[in-house]
């Protein structure tokens, strides 16, 4: 008798968890309607946020408890961008507005009970994010959390292994995808500006399997563009230079229009070995501003000499876009200047002495 009441309750656990996992699933899922400048491509985000809309008819007359919602954040900040107030078409939309507000209020009380599970921001296909860039998974999904957790007031589990559905790319989408991610990964290195953290998060949309072929092209070309805006908002003038001196101080002016501070590390690499010039450390840039550091160059010999400037982190790694510095040099080594100087007088010697002879010739 002893034996069958341990051998129940041992199964009392087992029955848990597995009644647990059985609880009705309700996905909060939808395709992206915002692109990456922050402009609705259209207003069916409104229509199916109503009670009788696809959204809507999700938690409008939801039970309170035993449900397991599984929700992308990046929508909730789509709705919840809607409800702080929003334009269409020019014009602003108070009735999409309002039913904004009151999906948000049903979706905190619809699930202020139950298990939250938050999918990787934008819900990428996982499957195809964990081959091309695996470690951007657990950043989407830590992020997500963040998000999700301050849309809803409440804790909420970051879990993968719930993404549906496949999202085709194309070679050429995965190599924009690849491009993107680094340029804005390397980015956060030097500036922590949370537009970057955004932008960088908002790249996920584009792999989001309910897309169509041609809605992907589009949000590409959104997210190509946006990208490299917010790259152009940290950089280095380019500019041409005239050097007459063997040593001299170019004035070249950094950019920083992020609400951050930014410390950064400057490449300068010469395309030829007409000049030497060396890499600048610690430069600090305030936010909203531009500075100009004077970047000291010796001259080795003259001529156009180009040089690639390009900002560093700490690690040293490469940063941003590449800006151009176009440097003539017309500097006459002294040596050559001696040369020149003597043959120039022995040049106006010979011509004395030419006139010399040919006054006495005349005479005589």
């Amino acid at each position: 008798m002893k034996k069958i009441f341990v051998l129940l309750f041992s199964l009392s656990f087992l029955i848990i968890p597995a009644a647990h996992a059985d609880l009705p699933v309700i996905r909060i899922t939808d395709k992206p309607h915002i692109n990456f400048e922050g402009v609705f491509r259209n207003n069916e985000l409104a229509v199916t946020l109503l009670p009788n809309g696809k959204l809507g008819k999700l938690i409008y007359g939801a039970a309170s408890t035993g449900n397991t919602y599984v929700i992308d954040a990046a929508l909730v900040d789509e709705v919840t961008l809607m409800a702080a107030g929003y334009t269409f078409d020019k014009k602003e939309d108070l009735d999409g507005q309002k039913t904004a507000q009151n999906w948000l209020f049903r979706l905190r009380y619809a699930t202020a009970n139950n298990k939250v599970i938050a999918l990787p921001y934008g819900n990428p296909d996982e499957k195809l994010l964990k081959s091309i860039a695996p470690s951007e998974l657990r950043y989407y999904s830590e992020y997500a959390q963040s998000r999700l957790e301050s849309a809803l007031g409440r804790a909420v589990t970051a879990q993968t292994g719930w993404s549906r559905g496949v999202s085709a790319l194309t070679n050429q989408f995965k190599g924009d995808y690849r491009d993107n991610r680094r340029l804005l990964t390397e980015l956060s290195t030097i500036t922590g500006s949370p537009e970057v953290t955004a932008l960088r998060a908002r790249l996920a949309i584009s792999l989001n399997p309910l897309l169509t072929k041609f809605e992907r092209a589009y949000f590409f070309r959104s997210q190509d563009t946006a990208t490299d805006v917010m790259s152009n908002r940290l950089k280095v003038i380019p500019g041409r230079y005239q050097i007459t001196s063997s040593s001299a101080k170019l004035p070249v002016t950094l950019v920083n229009n992020f609400d951050t501070v930014s410390v950064v590390n400057i490449s300068l690499i010469p395309m030829n070995s007409r000049i030497q010039i060396e890499n600048i450390s610690n430069v600090t840039i305030a936010p909203k501003s531009r500075l100009q550091i004077l970047v000291p160059v010796e001259v080795i010999a003259p001529g156009n000499t180009l040089v690639l400037v390009q900002f560093m982190n700490s690690k040293g790694q490469l940063v941003g876009n590449v800006s151009k510095l176009d440097i003539t040099s017309t500097v006459i080594d002294s040596r050559v200047a001696w040369f020149t100087t003597g043959a120039a007088i022995l040049l106006f010697l010979g011509a004395i002495t030419q006139s010399v002879r040919r006054i006495r010739r005349s005479r005589q």
